[in-house]
């Protein structure tokens, strides 16, 4: 009688080992990659927190972009990556990438692209952020020049199936450019893209303020001395002033006795002798005559 049950561990074995290699074919080799679509509601630590839609500097831009190449994001139509560094969710194909670039609010096409950029005028005005848009079939995220006097420049894409997320050179007179019309392509630039903050001015020290140049008239610097008060006017019945008169003084008033009738022995020397006339208004007195007398002279 046969013992089939010996037989049993090496085909348990051997199925085990057929049920690992399937696995592995069918378990994506890129865990955050995913077949449902969802909305990107995260722009990741690169991102700084911004929301998906807002203003992204071309530094963020361009981390971004190395991002999906070190974690080499396979392309896919119909797959969408997500990582903390970068956000999601955002699909793994050429027009995917630069969404996730710019940290749009969903995947744009090739043919959408252009409704959240502005058009530059030249491909000598692109830089690094921009990106290079082929609306009928491809898209390439402008990764800087190299050496702009001869066109030398960088631009990271997805390309094509079995091909990863990677970083290529260019030339900007080239034909072709990721094997598509150098003409075909349309130099964009988002319209939410900013520069880089500056660090804030170091304020300026105060000045003191200019002096007004000093008129002909001007008083000095120094303080003004305080008006003296003016004295008050003597009164017209106060004393006089004690300032010493120029005048001599007055003689004091003394009451003399009454004069002698009887001349000094002087005056009487000197006059006739006659008795002295009444003081009067110093006239001569009228001696009265008859006027026989002064007729006749006797």
């Amino acid at each position: 009688m046969k013992q089939p049950f010996i037989r049993r561990p090496k085909a348990m074995a051997a199925l085990t080992g057929l049920v690992v290699a399937v696995g592995l074919t069918v378990i994506p080799a890129q865990a955050s990659s995913t077949s449902v679509y969802e909305k990107p509601s995260s722009t990741g630590t690169i991102g700084n927190g911004a929301a998906p839609g807002g203003p992204v500097t071309r530094e963020q831009v361009i981390a971004r972009a190395k991002d999906w190449v070190k974690e080499a994001v396979p392309y896919s139509m119909e797959r969408w990556w997500k990582d903390d560094a970068t956000g999601g969710f955002y699909r793994q194909d050429c027009s995917g990438f630069v969404s996730m670039a710019w940290q749009l609010k969903e995947s744009h096409t090739t043919q959408t692209l252009p409704s959240v950029a502005n058009r530059l005028a030249g491909f000598d005005q692109l830089e690094a952020g921009d990106a290079l848009d082929y609306p009928d079939a491809h898209a390439v995220l402008f990764g800087g020049w190299t050496d702009k006097a001869k066109g030398d420049f960088v631009y990271y894409s997805e390309s094509r199936p079995g091909r990863p997320a990677r970083k290529e050179s260019a030339n900007i007179h080239d034909s072709k450019i990721a094997n598509h019309p150098r003409t075909a392509y349309i130099p964009l630039r988002y319209k939410k893209l900013t520069t880089t903050q500056a660090p804030a001015p170091i304020p300026a020290k105060p000045t003191a303020p200019a002096q007004p140049a000093p008129t002909a008239t001007a008083a000095p610097s120094t303080p003004a001395k305080p008006k003296a008060k003016p004295k008050p006017k003597p009164s017209t019945t106060a004393a006089p002033s004690p300032k010493a008169s120029t005048a001599a003084p007055a003689a004091p008033s003394v009451t003399e006795p009454p004069a002698s009738t009887a001349p000094s022995p002087a005056i009487t020397a000197a006059r006739p002798n006659t008795s002295a006339p009444p003081p009067s208004g110093g006239c001569t007195p009228t001696v009265r005559i008859s006027f026989w007398n002064w007729l006749f002279g006797f």
